[in-house]
Parts: structure tokens; C-alpha cells; sequence
């Protein structure tokens, strides 16, 4: 059945004319170089990039997933996605500087900027495919399933139809105005998303009969109960809750910040409008999910029970059917519309950056023109579109994908922070991690495939062990065997070292470095960094739990936390002044229009 009306249609078919038009009016300024088409000429402000980092992460796939987590284990394992803050956190007092100063287009070029010889070749190339081909293709293909869950729910078009016309739209603008046209359609897209996901949570609730309302039928129902509603685990009780938060805040969130969000940076003009945007983001990201935890809640009440063709999955699409009228539906469906093609965009322009950079012209064409570079990059992305389409139907579960790549890259961002910090970490470490990686992935979807009764490992078949429990394990076996080839292999040249770290700055254990290089000003990593981050962190959580407890009606938790948001605060703004305002500081503070950027 068709739940869209003409106006409903009217709105969606204005936002796709908008991004052609985007994508038709940069692409001469795009095409210009391959550092244009990737990374915008290195001259966007920091607000226009703080939103786009914003914006990419509204993926319709996530609203989703989050109602799909709470629905079935509750708003605790949301911790999930709130540990990634922390690398955001960390990101913005340690990385952001240290990408901006490395100068390059993509993280896979990192490895022959740090490592040295054929063991660095290797990793370049198998990063760039890897994160470029396979990572991203699984990354579109639940962003497209997500899409298609929607239109299904939605509409009475032929599901493949419609994404065909937000593929061709997404490619239209991706191919032809590379990095610019993403920043521009994502600053649109992360107002219109803002604002239709608060107007349907306010609408849920209030048809729903209000939060108090909610929230006792909720704990009144035996499947849900107050389990559902709680943010942290029993701490008293060291059980399989407690556990799930100690393996997300300790062992899952380390990262380097890399990926599409180091290219975002490596897109600020200087390294202050690369802190202001992470910044930015990391305080965005701390609070959105709350935007769609009161749908999840009001989908309970509404759907306890979902049963085919239905699943939890089309849980919230079900809520914006029944709560929104025509117009509004049609303005919460294009949000969904905007964010899904802001995602494809990003990982499209993203993933043909690794093959044209550390693919085609590191390996196969090192002298080509920037005229075939760009050439070779539209092919690319195209491939790379239809390659994503084709995985669609592999697809069953957002969760269940999100939760493979966690367990690949188990134990490599450990790595990844360390080889900032220690001279002895080498391209062997780093091979190890991605190796076990892979091994364990792969093990993990024949396990749960094939083997679902017979793989038992401590009296709990493989397949029903809870993903935490899975990760701290992995993670217990890959960091000591990759220190193990680490100091059984050679350590990178110490004049390899020297120049990584004359270019970069990072601070921490660097041995083998000349007295005078490691006296350079402006070390990322000092003895305070530990106080600042815990002040980002406090500001960040603090926020976003005090955001939860208000919608769970708990004022006093909220008053406490709130309070720890504005402590955190302080420090923040003490590190800013101290740090931030001396970078550039001939530099205006203006932030000027994106026009008069571009």
C-alpha cells in the first residue's frame, strides 16, 4: 500500500533536482586535480566540515539499527554505538592535528609515510582495497537495504525501482562534483534530517499518549520490562551486561580516527578548523541517537510483536507510517532519502580515493595525467555503485553486518593508536592484526552458517555467544601475537623514523630519534592529554546520558550529569586557549561562506 501522497512526492523530487543541480555546478571547479576531487582543495571551513562528518553518519540505515537494538536488547547495548565518541574524543586532542600535518589524501598512504619498503607497499595496497572495495561494499549494501526497508514500508513502488532513481541521482553528483558536492549536499541534508527526526519523535510521543505513558507500558509488558529502559547495567552484579559495557568503552573504541573522517580533516583549511570540526562532530554524535530512541520506545508500545513480512528492522519506518501526515512524511522520507545518498556519496568518493590514489597511481600508472587520474576515478565509482547494489540481497540484518566488520578489525585499532606513539611498532605488527583479523571474520560467518550446534567453545556454541564476549577474546589473542612479531621482526630505519616524525609531530616513546627532533614544538601527545581527554569525554557523555535520563523522566541522573557536561566543559575551553588558539594564529576566525570558499 501507498502511503505517500502528491505532496509527499513533490518534496522528494525537489531534493533530488537540488542535488544535480550540485553536482552539475561544481564539477568543472571538482575535476581540476584528484586533491580537488577528494579532498576539496584543501579549503573547506571547519562548520561546513564538522556537519558533513555529521551528516554522513545520519545513514538511513542508522535510525534502524537503533530501534533494532533497543527492541531486542535494550537502550543499555546502545553503548554500541556511543564507545565510537570516544575515538572522536581522542581524535580531536590527538588526531586531528597529526592527519592535517601528514598531508595525505588517503589513510592507506599513511603506511609508506610511517613504514618503509615492499612490507609498506603491501600494506598500502591491501588497505586500499580492502577499506576501498570490501569495507565499503558491505557499508552500502546495508545503507541501500535500509533504504529499501523504508521504501517498502512506504510506498507501493517496486523497491528496486526506487533505489535505482537514488542510485543514479547519488552517482550524478558523486562522480561529477567529487568532495564539493558532498560538503554542500550534506549541509542541506543535515538540516532537513535535524528537523524531520525531531518532528516525528515529538509526534510518536504525543500520539503514543506522552514519555510517562510510555514508559509504564513498556515496563509493564514481560518481553521488555525495565530492563529495556535502563542505561547502565547493575554494576553490583558483575554480569553478561557489565561485561558488554567494560568490552565497549575499553577494548572496542580504539582508533586513529581514520577512514572518511581523516579525509574530512585533511579537507579543513589548517589544523584549527580541523579540531573545531571534530569537535563539532564529537558533540553531535554524543547526542543524536537520542533522536530515535523516543520512536524505538513509541514502536514498542505500538508494535510489542512484529511478525512477517515485518521485522524489527521495519520498526521505525512503521511509526513515521502511522504518526506523520501527508507533507511531513514526505519531509521525514527525503531526510532518509538525503541521508542515504549523503552516505553512498561519501563512500563512493572515499572508496575510489583509495583506488586511484594507493591503486592506480602508486602501482599501475605513477605518471599519468590528473586527466586520466580523474577519468580513471569516475570509473571507479560507478563500478563501485553497481558492485554495492549486487550485495543488497546478502543483506538481512544491519546489526548482524556492523557486527562482522567490528570482529575484522578486532584488535587492529590497538595497533593503529600505537604506531603513532611507538617507534617500535612496524608494518609486520600491523600485517598481524589485519591478518587475525580476517581469520576470525570469516570464522565467525562459517561458524554461525554451517556450524551454528557444533562449534561450542567453553559449553556455549559459537554462534549464540554474545558479540562482547566474542571481541574480548579476540582482542586477548591478537594484541599479544602481534607484539610477539613485533619484537621478533626488524624495527623501521631510524632515519625513516626521524622523518616521520620531523613531518608529524606525535610525541610518546621514540627511542631511536635524535634529542633535537623529539624537542620539536607542538607535540600531540603531552602529559596533560590525559586530562584533557577526560574533560572532552566528560563534556560528551555527560551531555548525552543526561539527554537520556531526561527522556527516561530521571531528573536527578539528568542534574548529575549535566553537571559532569559543564566540568568537562571548562577543561575543554582551558585546552582550547591553551592549544588551539596558537595554531595559525595569524589565521582569521572567520568562517566564511561556502561560496566564498569554493
Amino acid at each position: 500500500m501507498n502511503y505517500l501522497h502528491a505532496i509527499d512526492y513533490a518534496i522528494v523530487g525537489g531534493y533530488f533536482v537540488f542535488a544535480i543541480v550540485v553536482g552539475l555546478f561544481f564539477s568543472r571547479r571538482a575535476s581540476r586535480s584528484p586533491e580537488d576531487f577528494f579532498l576539496g582543495g584543501r579549503s573547506l571551513p571547519w562548520w561546513a566540515i564538522g556537519v558533513s562528518m555529521v551528516a554522513t553518519s545520519f545513514a538511513s540505515d542508522t535510525p534502524l539499527v537503533i530501534t533494532e537494538i533497543i527492541r531486542q536488547y535494550g537502550i543499555q547495548r546502545l553503548w554500541w554505538i556511543l564507545a565510537s565518541v570516544m575515538v572522536l574524543i581522542v581524535g580531536i586532542f590527538l588526531f586531528s592535528r597529526l592527519w592535517r600535518r601528514a598531508e595525505i589524501i588517503t589513510d592507506a598512504e599513511f603506511y609508506e609515510l610511517r613504514y618503509e619498503g615492499r612490507p609498506a607497499a603491501f600494506l598500502r595496497g591491501f588497505r586500499a582495497f580492502f577499506s576501498g572495495i570490501i569495507q565499503n561494499l558491505i557499508t552500502m549494501g546495508w545503507v541501500i537495504y535500509g533504504m529499501t526497508t523504508i521504501i517498502t514500508t512506504l510506498t507501493g513502488l517496486n523497491e528496486w525501482l526506487a533505489i535505482s532513481i537514488c542510485i543514479v541521482v547519488a552517482l550524478t553528483y558523486a562522480t561529477a562534483a567529487g568532495f564539493y558536492g558532498v560538503v554542500v549536499t550534506d549541509v542541506v541534508q543535515f538540516a532537513i534530517a535535524t528537523v524531520s527526526m525531531i518532528v516525528l519523535a515529538v509526534a510518536g510521543v504525543h500520539q503514543a499518549g506522552g514519555l510517562a505513558n510510555i514508559l509504564d507500558k513498556i515496563k509493564s509488558m514481560p518481553e521488555y520490562g525495565t530492563h529495556t529502559l535502563e542505561i547502565f547495567p547493575d554494576v553490583t552484579n558483575f554480569n553478561n551486561d557489565l561485561v558488554a559495557l567494560i568490552v565497549f568503552l575499553g577494548l572496542l573504541w580504539w582508533s586513529d580516527a581514520g577512514g572518511y573522517n581523516m579525509q574530512r580533516m585533511s579537507a579543513c583549511r589548517n589544523e584549527r578548523d580541523a579540531v573545531k570540526a571534530t569537535l563539532f562532530y564529537a558533540v553531535f554524535q554524543s547526542i543524536r541517537l537520542w533522536l530515535w530512541v523516543p520512536v524505538a520506545l513509541v514502536s514498542i508500545v505500538w508494535f510489542p510483536v512484529l511478525s512477517e513480512p515485518y521485522s524489527d528492522t521495519h520498526a521505525y519506518p512503521l511509526v513515521m507510517r502511522d504518526a506523520l501526515g501527508p507533507g511531513l512524511l514526505g519531509l521525514l522520507v527525503t531526510s532518509f532519502l538525503a541521508a542515504f545518498m549523503s552516505t553512498i556519496d561519501t563512500h563512493l568518493n572515499w572508496g575510489a580515493s583509495y583506488m586511484m590514489n594507493d591503486v592506480y597511481r602508486r602501482f599501475l600508472r605513477p605518471q599519468a595525467t590528473n586527466k586520466e587520474y580523474m577519468l580513471a576515478t569516475r570509473i571507479v565509482t560507478v563500478v563501485l555503485m553497481l558492485s554495492a547494489a549486487a550485495v543488497v540481497p546478502l543483506m538481512n540484518s544491519v546489526s548482524r553486518a556492523w557486527e562482522f566488520l567490528a570482529i575484522v578489525y578486532v584488535g587492529y585499532g590497538i595497533v593503529s593508536v600505537a604506531r603513532w606513539f611507538w617507534w617500535r611498532v612496524n608494518a609486520y605488527t600491523e600485517i598481524t592484526a589485519i591478518t587475525l583479523g580476517l581469520l576470525f571474520g570469516v570464522v565467525d560467518l562459517v561458524a554461525a552458517a554451517f556450524a551454528r550446534e557444533s562449534f561450542i567453545l567453553f559449553g556455549t556454541p559459537w554462534a549464540e555467544m554474545r558479540f562482547e564476549i566474542k571481541i574480548a577474546m579476540l582482542i586477548a589473542i591478537v594484541i599479544p601475537t602481534s607484539l610477539l612479531v613485533t619484537m621478533l621482526t626488524s624495527p623501521v630505519s631510524t632515519s625513516k623514523l626521524e622523518e616521520f616524525y620531523r613531518k608529524v609531530r606525535p610525541g610518546g616513546a621514540w627511542g631511536p630519534v635524535s634529542a633535537r627532533t623529539k624537542e620539536l614544538p607542538g607535540s600531540a601527545m603531552t602529559w596533560t592529554s590525559l586530562l584533557d581527554i577526560a574533560g572532552g569525554l566528560a563534556m560528551c557523555y555527560g551531555l548525552s546520558v543526561a539527554i537520556g535520563y531526561c527522556l527516561l523522566l530521571r531528573f536527578y541522573g539528568a542534574s548529575f550529569c549535566l553537571g559532569c557536561a559543564v566540568l568537562g566543559a571548562v577543561r575543554v575551553a582551558h585546552w582550547y586557549r591553551r592549544e588551539i588558539a596558537i595554531l595559525d594564529g595569524a589565521d582569521s576566525d572567520k568562517a566564511p561562506s561556502i561560496p566564498e570558499v569554493l
